[in-house]
This record gives C-alpha cells, sequence and structure tokens, in this order.
C-alpha cells in the first residue's frame, strides 16, 4: 500500500481535488418539443450525441455551418453538395492562454500537463438512482466529441461499489487500486450527505468535486466523481454541466479559467441563464481538449508542456455540406478534428407508430465526411428497416476520397476508400438508431420530417469520420 507522500512530486499533492460551486438559480431549457430520445444506455456512450434544438434535432458535433459560408459544389445524386472554409475554431494564442490555465508551473521553471494515460472507463457508483445513467452517458457523449478516437471515454455497464474510498488516517491516505481501479472514473450522483467523507467539503451550494490519482513507475491514474442532485434540484441540464466539468477535471483541465476570459465549462460557477451550455462544450473546450490529447499527450501522466509543441494551427474549419428535402448533413475538419453530423426536423410521431408505414421501409442519400487524414470522402447510403421488428441494416456503398480538405468530385472520380463499403445492422428506438453489429465503428441516427421521409446521422470510426442523409 502506497500513501499520498510516496507519489510523484511534480505535483502539489497527489489527491488533485476540484470543486464546482452553484450560484444563483435561472435559465432554462429550449430545443425542440416534439423530440423525445429514449433514455439511453451505458453502451450507447459510444454513439454521438443527439440534441433537441429550436430549429430542430441535431446529431453529432455543433458544427453545422450556414449555407451562405459555403459555396456550392455540384450534386451528388439527389443531394446538393457545398464546401467551404468557416472561422469558427479558437486561434493558437487562445488555445495556448488556456492550456496554461490547466498547467502545473514548477518551481524549476518547467511546466506538466496531467493527462489520463489510459482509455477511460466510467462506471457509475451503485448507488446513484438510475434515471441519471441518461444524464452521464449524454456527458459522455458530448465529451467525446472532442477526444481523438482511440482516447473516448467508455461507460461500464457493472455498477462501481459506492463504499470504495481510500482510507486515511489524518492527512494520509491510500489512493491506489484498492479503492478505484487503473484507468476508471468512479462516478456517483446523489445528496452531498452520501457522499464519500473525504468529499464531503464546502456548504450545501457544492456541486460537484473530483479526486484523481496516479502513481510513480507508470502507475495508470484513477479518479472518482461525485455530484451532489439536491444541490442541483435534480435539473438534469445542470447536472448534465456539472458532470461536464468535474469528468474533464479528471482528464487533465485542472483550472479554472475566467468568465471573461474565456466561456467554459470550466468556470468555476456557472451562469445557469446560459442555455447553450446545456448542449455542447464551448468552441475552446473542445480545442483545448483536443490540443491537449493530440499535441501534446505521450502516453504519460504527466506530459511536459511547452506551448511551441502545440505547433500548426489554424481556427479555420474545412466544411462539408450535403442537403436533401428533410435532412442536411456533412463534417467540419481542422487541425486533426473531424466532426460529422446531421440536422432536421423531428417526426409528428415515433416510428413504429407512423400509419402509413408497412411491411418495410427504405431510404436512400449520401455520406460525406473525411478519411483520419482529412482527406474529403463521399459514398451512398441506403437504409431498410423492418418495420415490425424494428431492426435494418445500413450500407455505405461506393466509397471514395480525394485530397486533403478537397471538394469532392463528381461520383466515381475519387480513389477508392479501403474496399469501398461499410455495412451495419442497426436497431430503432423511438425516432432514433444505431448500429448492433456489422463493420468496426459507431453509427448514430435519426428519422426527419414530419412523416419520416428522410433520415440522416454520423458514421464513426478510427478511420474516417461522416454525416449521411436520405430520403423515401
Amino acid at each position: 500500500m502506497r500513501n499520498r507522500n510516496r507519489f510523484a512530486q511534480k505535483a502539489s499533492s497527489v489527491l488533485l481535488s476540484s470543486a464546482l460551486l452553484l450560484p444563483g438559480c435561472g435559465g432554462g431549457g429550449g430545443g425542440s418539443s416534439t423530440f423525445r430520445q429514449p433514455a439511453l444506455m451505458p453502451a450507447q456512450a459510444a454513439n454521438a450525441p443527439v440534441i433537441a434544438r429550436r430549429d430542430g434535432v441535431q446529431i453529432g458535433g455543433d458544427v453545422r455551418p450556414s449555407l451562405g459560408d459555403l459555396s456550392p459544389a455540384g450534386a451528388h445524386g439527389e443531394v446538393t453538395v457545398s464546401t467551404g472554409r468557416v472561422r469558427d475554431g479558437e486561434s493558437a494564442e487562445r488555445v495556448r492562454d488556456f492550456l496554461d490555465i490547466h498547467v502545473f508551473h514548477l518551481t524549476s521553471g518547467d511546466a506538466e500537463l496531467q493527462t489520463f494515460n489510459m482509455k477511460p472507463v466510467i462506471r457509475i457508483r451503485e448507488s446513484t438512482d438510475d434515471r441519471f445513467i441518461d444524464d452521464i452517458v449524454k456527458t459522455v457523449q458530448l465529451i467525446n466529441t472532442a477526444l481523438p478516437y482511440e482516447h473516448r471515454i467508455t461507460v461500464s455497464p457493472e455498477r462501481a461499489p459506492h463504499s470504495a474510498e481510500p482510507e486515511c488516517v489524518g492527512d494520509t491516505c491510500s489512493y491506489v487500486t484498492n479503492y478505484v481501479p487503473q484507468g476508471q472514473i468512479f462516478v456517483g450522483v446523489g445528496p452531498q450527505s452520501e457522499w464519500a467523507i473525504y468529499a464531503q467539503i464546502g456548504d450545501d451550494r457544492l456541486a460537484g468535486i473530483t479526486s484523481t490519482t496516479a502513481g510513480i513507475d507508470g502507475i495508470p491514474p484513477a479518479a472518482t466523481v461525485w455530484i451532489n442532485s439536491t444541490a442541483l434540484s435534480n435539473i438534469h441540464a445542470r447536472i448534465r454541466i456539472v458532470l461536464a466539468h468535474e469528468i474533464l477535471h479528471a482528464l487533465g483541465m485542472e483550472g479554472h479559467p475566467e468568465l471573461q476570459d474565456f466561456q467554459s465549462v470550466m468556470n468555476d460557477a456557472v451562469p445557469w441563464n446560459r442555455t447553450n451550455r446545456v448542449y455542447h462544450l464551448e468552441k475552446i473546450d473542445v480545442d483545448g481538449l483536443h490540443a491537449i490529447y493530440t499535441r501534446f499527450y505521450d502516453g504519460s501522466y504527466y506530459v511536459d508542456y511547452d506551448p511551441n509543441d502545440l505547433g500548426p494551427w489554424t481556427d479555420v474549419s474545412f466544411h462539408l455540406r450535403g442537403d436533401m428535402d428533410d435532412v442536411s448533413f456533412g463534417a467540419s475538419s481542422r487541425n486533426g478534428l473531424l466532426q460529422p453530423w446531421a440536422h432536421g426536423l423531428s417526426p409528428a410521431t415515433d416510428l413504429a407508430d407512423n400509419p402509413a408505414l408497412t411491411g418495410s421501409a427504405s431510404w436512400s442519400g449520401r455520406l460525406l465526411g473525411f478519411t483520419s487524414e482529412s482527406q474529403s470522402l463521399a459514398g451512398a447510403a441506403d437504409l431498410t428497416v423492418n418495420l415490425a421488428t424494428l431492426r435494418g441494416q445500413i450500407d455505405f456503398t461506393g466509397l471514395e476520397h480525394w485530397g486533403v480538405n478537397a471538394t469532392p468530385g463528381a461520383i466515381g472520380s475519387g480513389q477508392t476508400w479501403n474496399d469501398g463499403d461499410l455495412g451495419y445492422g442497426v436497431i430503432v428506438r423511438g425516432n432514433t438508431f444505431n448500429q448492433t453489429g456489422g463493420d468496426d465503428g459507431e453509427v448514430t441516427g435519426m428519422f426527419f420530417g414530419p412523416n419520416h421521409e428522410g433520415m440522416g446521422g454520423v458514421v464513426e470510426r478510427s478511420d474516417m469520420s461522416a454525416g449521411f442523409g436520405g430520403t423515401r
């Protein structure tokens, strides 16, 4: 058993605790009133977020560009293609300033970032009410839009024991694998009175707290997160904001930027009337997290930080966008961060309750996105669903790619991507669908239009990310 005094001394202490306090109440919701997504299960943390907005439902990252910012690029079948560059990211100077808030400045003059140097696995404490599982999964989905594919967080279906806590004698505690396994983040949501004793600090306004530990000799980190459901009045939107704040602490964002400097989910106190926080991370959070795990991460828990290592960086994204009746879709590419998306209006009923559809139904359209090297990618997208079983198949065929951030040429003018096709079994839940098997990767989709005239979504793998859409 190791105690805190035997851990690496590069940080001020081994227990890196961060707390978020609540300001006064305020703010409201928003979003599409007709869309009701079934509660998510832990396995769906690997899928893209599906978010009700005032102008429709969005799948994937918050990167949908305005058509007015793009240029027409021809048509692929019935899909109108547009491309262009949009200044929608953070500058290199802003990213460096933001990361400096999260850096440990050592007495030697060096600086280090703390990173979670294993693929993070969240386990929900067994004392957490089932109604909060959906909040945790949706929060992880949002965070994953900023992380490299290989470092995205998963949520285990296995619950964590509520009583798993470090043993402490005075100020000396054992924070190793005997209470949270390496690479795992235990998350508990409940009244502060039910938290572990060490976490019960502050007054009733304490919204959340994170403790992260790591040892010498390459021992990976572990973390524990507590969220105060009583202080948050069980308002799910607020719980997701605090969850995002605390999980990002566990991933290495240790600081609390001032609101006047950065509008960030990492602000010390959250202004609840900023309702857009419910739907996505702020741009600085996305770019900062992406920079940590692509430009500085080297597999170590403590990473040497030199601002110059950010390397070439741009705040301009290259966008691909496709438009059909009832659905638009596409993807953006910026600094190696690929973010696919799809958007449309929610149907009036669930797919299973549409009286005009019987037997099976099919939708056909296109896919637009990027390879892992940011080469533009396109292909056909075809979905068929058995209305009796709500199971089906989606196939992406004729997949071809062009140059890096290039406007796709006419169908058939590119180079074949891999073997040219992907296929997935899917299951429909309400008006959403996701993969049940097939090729590697995750498919997150939805039906759009009053009577399910359209479908769209995103497919993400280690070697490609794309949006897709189609019509009946």
